[in-house]
């Protein structure tokens, strides 16, 4: 079986290789010998992180447009299956994106497998806020285009239609290793991203004046960057970590460093994430993925994708917004240092979740296969 994914791999985004990699797993775990096709803006990063082929997205501006739908075209006819997602790949607006974003190359990507006889599905997917009345409507045209819609949340199912079946994060289906729970004394991490202006100030206050009362407190602390921001402007945790955290926090390795294989490295990466007894998060996944192995968390909820995650998995009291204080910040990460046992609940409410979205795409690939 050949399946064609498209979504925004390739920028050094470790959310963004994560749900990837866990989709072909979930696909493989199906059909062992499936091969891949996957459209994102990076092609030549994703081949090298994932081992599969991949094609450029066929944005219309670019040098060689013509050429590039010619090839997509091709690729998605030798396609029996064509995934959109997983992640926020439906963007009318973002800072990255002017309007109307996304949705008219997504509806021409389903035109062109119209035309060749693919089928399409969503994965995972969501919808970032703020749209307008065209976008929802696009979006209903793309769900009922489709021949199953699996979404992240119940806030994007209701952009598709009463078609549209919650499946979770695809995050939430990475095997997770045997981990060992090391006894590294009371240590902290911090996930902070760049923001807008009138965001990231305040919110940099917040973060450091929390980490460093955590410090004087004896907490050790690491700095999780989470994205390198290949092609994409504004998306490097490193220059939050220059500005702020260099003198306050140690930098953590990352799986995207190119010193190991991509699942080798994650299997490092997620251990050495379990030695924390907190963790601070504004990226998603560095929060979700903290939740996954049980590791108490607060969730900093810069966008609505990370405060509907955190209540959908029954941690609202542990979800902070941007413009949150230092003070309650240390007082939601110190109550969440102490509730242990309810984040390993909500580790296997991660795993419930897991098994459902594993489900959607086994019954997808069955069926299509």
């Amino acid at each position: 079986m050949r399946v064609g994914i498209v979504g925004w791999f390739g920028s050094d985004n470790l959310g963004d290789e994560i749900l990837l990699h866990s989709l072909i797993t979930c696909v493989r775990e199906v059909k062992e010998n499936a091969s891949f096709v996957v459209f994102c803006p990076n092609p030549e990063r994703v081949a090298e992180l994932h081992g599969v082929q991949t094609e450029h997205m066929p944005v219309l501006r670019a040098r060689g447009a013509s050429e590039r739908q010619v090839a997509v075209q091709r690729a998605i006819k030798s396609c029996q299956l064509l995934l959109l997602g997983p992640g926020t790949v439906f963007q009318e607006r973002s800072p990255n994106l002017s309007w109307p974003g996304t949705l008219p190359m997504f509806a021409r990507i389903i035109a062109m497998a119209k035309l060749a006889g693919t089928p399409v599905a969503t994965v995972g997917v969501g919808v970032r806020e703020g749209g307008t009345p065209f976008g929802r409507q696009v979006l209903r045209i793309i769900g009922a285009s489709c021949v199953a819609v699996g979404v992240r949340d119940e806030r994007t199912a209701s952009h598709f239609g009463s078609g549209a079946e919650v499946i979770g994060d695809m995050a939430y289906t990475l095997p997770l290793p045997e981990l060992d729970r090391v006894d590294s004394g009371r240590r902290f991490a911090l996930s902070m991203r760049p923001l807008a202006p009138d965001l990231e100030g305040p919110l940099l206050a917040a973060t450091s004046g929390c980490a460093g009362r955590l410090r004087q407190e004896g907490w050790s602390g690491t700095f999780l960057p989470m994205a390198f921001g290949r092609g994409a402007h504004g998306e490097d945790d490193r220059v939050i970590y220059e500005r702020a955290f260099r003198d306050l926090l140690d930098l953590d390795s990352t799986p995207l460093d190119g010193s190991r294989p991509l699942v080798g490295a994650l299997r490092d990466w997620l251990q050495s994430l379990a030695t924390n007894q907190l963790v601070l998060g504004t990226r998603l996944h560095a929060a979700l993925l903290a939740v996954a192995i049980g590791v108490p968390t607060v969730a900093i909820a810069y966008e609505r994708k990370v405060h509907d995650a955190f209540v959908d998995l029954g941690l609202r009291e542990f979800l902070v917004p941007p413009d949150v204080d230092a003070e309650t910040l240390y007082r939601t990460a110190t109550a969440a240092a102490a509730s242990a046992e309810q984040f390993r609940e909500a580790a296997q409410r991660v795993a419930a979740q897991g098994r459902i979205a594993q489900g959607f795409v086994t019954a997808l690939v069955k069926r299509l296969g």
